[in-house]
């Protein structure tokens, strides 16, 4: 990945708030996330250490998306991911966009899944500081079946990072982020939001 790579508009994916996300012209399953000019790189490389340490860490990346390096592109520095695609090939849509068609199946089965997603992250110990329904995407992996996975929010903005060496201060930081934020992540949505339970008191 050492050669530039050009980023054109028919590679945009989505946009956030720090960052833009392109579909890697020359590896279609990958994306590259790069910073916007006016924002500070101080969290973009944040967020690289901690996924390195996640990765020498060997964890079970299955409710993420793995960081597989850097590169040089045409509008800066480049983190290169994969891309999250259902079984078609197609870019998988966020839980945010299935949950707004409020279909009852659908909503009591995210229930479970996000729930299961936050006790994946508190046994692993991966910190997040985002864990809101535009962050995550639903990955159909076949008919009928599916999963959550995370792309954005994962780690932490601390200079000193403790939560990256010390899994019981990092559970104490997710605890605390999931619940003094999960009801204003979800509170479009509150039929959902009614069955999700805030991490007990450990």
């Amino acid at each position: 990945m050492s050669d530039m790579v050009s980023l054109s508009p028919q590679d945009f994916v989505a946009e956030g708030t720090d960052r833009k996300c392109f579909r890697h012209p020359r590896f279609p399953q990958r994306c590259i996330k790069v910073l916007h000019p006016q924002r500070r790189p101080g969290r973009f490389w944040r967020e690289i250490r901690y996924y390195l340490r996640l990765r020498r860490r060997a964890v079970d990346f299955r409710h993420l998306t793995a960081f597989l390096g850097l590169v040089d592109t045409s509008l800066g520095k480049g983190a290169v991911f994969d891309l999250v695609l259902d079984d078609d090939g197609r870019i998988s849509k966020s839980l945010a966009f299935y949950l707004a068609q409020d279909d009852r199946v659908f909503n009591e089965w995210a229930i479970r899944e996000i729930e299961a997603l936050k006790q994946d992250l508190y046994d692993q110990w991966i910190v997040f500081h985002d864990l809101n329904p535009t962050n995550i995407l639903v990955k159909r992996l076949g008919f009928d079946e599916y999963r959550l996975v995370v792309i954005d929010g994962i780690g932490h903005n601390h200079f000193i990072p403790v939560a990256s060496y010390s899994s019981r201060y990092a559970r104490k930081k997710l605890t605390r982020v999931w619940n003094r934020r999960y009801h204003q992540w979800y509170s479009a949505f509150p039929k959902v939001l009614r069955g999700l339970k805030p991490y007990p008191a450990s």
